[in-house]
């Protein structure tokens, strides 16, 4: 991580690369930021990066996704947080798909549920909660826009203006080139300034809609009931809770995740025992082991899969910690 601007370290705008070489490390990238769970639902290498700039209590970085994965978690430390599209497909943000009109938006005490598809580029803005509803009212924005900037609010997507939004990406785009040269030539202060005023620009008066899509909470069922049950979850009995028809699932499950539900869970399971194979000893546990714990009960079948997902064997991973590495510029 490099220092791009000279001064006192409190008035100095840092940047930097972090890079991702797995999908743990997606989690472990933002554990300052984020309690998130990442689960991978598309096979392949997950190498990709984070370049961000940082001042004070204030973050910006451009993430990509070059899978599709699942995210689930909350924001940390009386944040506000603001996803602004790059390149690539939209995601699925509360069920909705997002776009230049409609931005993914969450603050400490939400819940947040994404399905990134691969491909995706994004900026995520991250500021200080309590600062940003000040400033909402120091500037007299209106009503509807600090509604949806407070807790309690009855949607977490934000209305924007999509001409506004395009502009800031590429201001973005353009101050993570000068940080990468060395010719960010602002303190942190202005930045901060800047940052917090672009967000807030950005926003329009318009309603949204409130409430989830009836596909999106098909989906968010499916996975509490599979979370409270040992072991595989059969669709039959997702069907039957939930009182619908296999091809009324199946039409919600690749409408919101991509995939058909046993492809879902399936990838579920398979992300869920490369977190305990991370976790554990190899010294102490093997494969076999976990695998039967988990209710993988074809073993062969296991292993194949695995590597298909991830790339390495379930031995390989538990031979080996997640890293997370650092590039400096």
């Amino acid at each position: 991580m490099q220092k791009s601007q000279k001064g006192t370290a409190a008035g100095q705008v840092l940047s930097g690369v972090i890079r991702r070489d797995a999908v743990e490390d997606m989690s472990a990238a933002v554990s300052s930021f984020f309690d998130l769970q990442a689960v991978q639902l598309e096979p392949g290498s997950m190498q990709c990066r984070i370049d961000f700039i940082a001042a004070g209590n204030t973050f910006m970085y451009l993430e990509n996704y070059p899978r599709r994965t699942h995210l689930t978690g909350e924001l940390l430390h009386n944040r506000f947080g603001l996803a602004i599209p790059v390149t690539g497909p939209s995601l699925k943000f509360s069920g909705e798909q997002m776009d230049h009109c409609r931005l993914a938006s969450a603050m400490t005490g939400e819940e947040m549920d994404v399905f990134a598809p691969g491909g995706l580029k994004q900026f995520v803005v991250l500021l200080d909660h309590a600062r940003l509803l000040s400033m909402a009212d120091e500037a007299g924005l209106p009503v509807d826009v600090q509604r949806a900037l407070r807790r309690g609010r009855s949607t977490m997507p934000l209305v924007a203006k999509p001409h506004a939004v395009a502009s800031l990406s590429q201001r973005l785009q353009h101050m993570l080139h000068l940080a990468a040269v060395g010719e960010l030539s602002m303190d942190a202060a202005y930045f901060e300034d800047w940052l917090y005023g672009e967000a807030l620009s950005i926003l329009d008066v318009k309603e949204a809609p409130c409430g989830r899509p009836p596909a999106a909470v098909l989906v968010r069922r499916s996975i509490e009931i599979s979370e409270s049950c040992a072991g595989p979850v059969r669709i039959a009995r997702l069907c039957t809770a939930l009182r619908v028809s296999p091809g009324t699932l199946e039409h919600a499950f690749k409408s919101i995740t991509g995939v058909t539900p046993h492809a879902f869970f399936l990838r579920r399971r398979l992300n869920e025992a490369r977190q305990v194979l991370l976790r554990e000893d190899a010294e102490r546990r093997n494969v076999t082991d976990i695998a039967l714990s988990l209710g993988f009960s074809e073993l062969g079948r296991f292993a194949v899969r695995y590597r298909e997902m991830f790339g390495e064997t379930p031995s390989q991973t538990l031979k080996r910690s997640p890293a997370l590495v650092l590039a400096k510029r």
